[in-house]
């Protein structure tokens, strides 16, 4: 089974609201619930100034003994190089993703996200998904990572609707259009999720989704910038999402070099599930003294986890969904 790991930081967690969520099964629910709520704008308070600053100084040598004569010997002090300020960012996803795959079989949630392509911020896109983790369960059967997204807001691409299963179709995308193309929504296609089609107005294909993907690309990153050398990381406790009390994360890149991606990054982490629920990135300032731009943002909302997801969740002869044209 596939775990695909490219791309930087993107989309993250979610949000749980109005019901507990590791280790409870919640009940079924029906198609339209992601779909008619949490349409409006994600509120968010931050505090201004974080609890906890830390600046890497993971390229400084450690200090050694010198003996006579001129040779260095190695370091016989009890006293060890500092640590780097991206050790806690890697723990806590790597506790998340244990967490995940221990606790967590299929979910539903809002995406709303924002992303700057060709130069141009999107419009805030919602987008309501069904997503089923890649599972083996104890009899040795597996469950193949499937993901169904229909797309709600602004109203050019309401009604778009995709499904992606692993495996299966090729490992190809069923889609078909909404308000905003009305011919192409008679009709469905089954695409390569990296072909232009897809990938139009995207940054990731589809198969990017999904919580195990974004706390595994937490962890390569992390990892990866902390071999990279100097940067500062702040914690900061006391945000909010949704009301919802959130810590955050954010990564400050100065330099701007291989293999830096970004600027700034902020990460947002559920204080209740201990799971990251909002990402965004924004890219280095233009000029001295100007704010810098988003690169992307993803928040998740009206998470509900174990529902309990069948395999017509992510059939698109499921009479709930609105793909036509479909072969026999």
């Amino acid at each position: 089974m596939r775990q695909r790991l490219r791309s930087s930081f993107q989309m993250v967690l979610s949000l749980a609201i109005g019901v507990s969520v590791l280790g409870t099964q919640a009940m079924a629910q029906t198609d339209s619930v992601n779909q008619t709520k949490a349409t409006e704008s994600p509120t968010f308070r931050v505090p201004k100034t974080p609890n906890k600053s830390f600046q890497d100084t993971a390229n400084e040598a450690p200090r050694t003994a010198r003996l006579p004569g001129g040779n260095d010997a190695n370091p016989t002090s009890t006293s060890a190089a500092p640590k780097h300020p991206l050790d806690r960012a890697v723990s806590i996803a790597e506790e998340a993703l244990g967490r995940m795959r221990r606790e967590v079989n299929d979910y539903t949630a809002i995406l709303v996200k924002r992303q700057r392509i060709n130069g141009e911020i999107s419009p805030t896109t919602y987008m309501g998904a069904k997503i089923r983790c890649p599972r083996r369960d104890e009899s040795g059967v597996e469950t193949p990572f499937s993901i169904y997204m229909r797309f709600m807001k602004p109203n050019k691409v309401a009604g778009r609707e995709v499904i992606w299963v692993d495996g299966k179709d090729d490992n190809k995308a069923w889609v078909h259009e909404g308000a905003g193309a009305p011919l192409l929504r008679l009709k469905s296609f089954l695409l390569d999720p990296t072909s232009p089609l897809m990938m139009r107005g995207q940054r990731e294909p589809v198969y990017e989704a999904g919580l195990e993907n974004l706390i595994i690309k937490l962890i390569e990153k992390g990892e990866r910038d902390r071999a990279a050398g100097t940067c500062v990381v702040n914690y900061t406790d006391g945000a909010t999402i949704n009301k919802r009390s959130c810590s955050i994360i954010e990564l400050i890149h100065e330099d701007q070099r291989a293999p830096y991606e970004f600027h700034k990054a902020q990460v947002f982490i559920d204080d209740e599930l201990g799971l990251p629920i909002r990402f965004a990135a924004y890219d280095w300032p233009s000029a001295p003294g100007e704010e810098p731009e988003l690169i992307e943002e993803y928040t998740y909302v009206n998470i509900k986890v174990n529902v309990g997801l069948k395999d017509s969740d992510f059939d698109p002869r499921n009479p709930a969904y609105k793909f036509k044209g479909l072969p026999n």
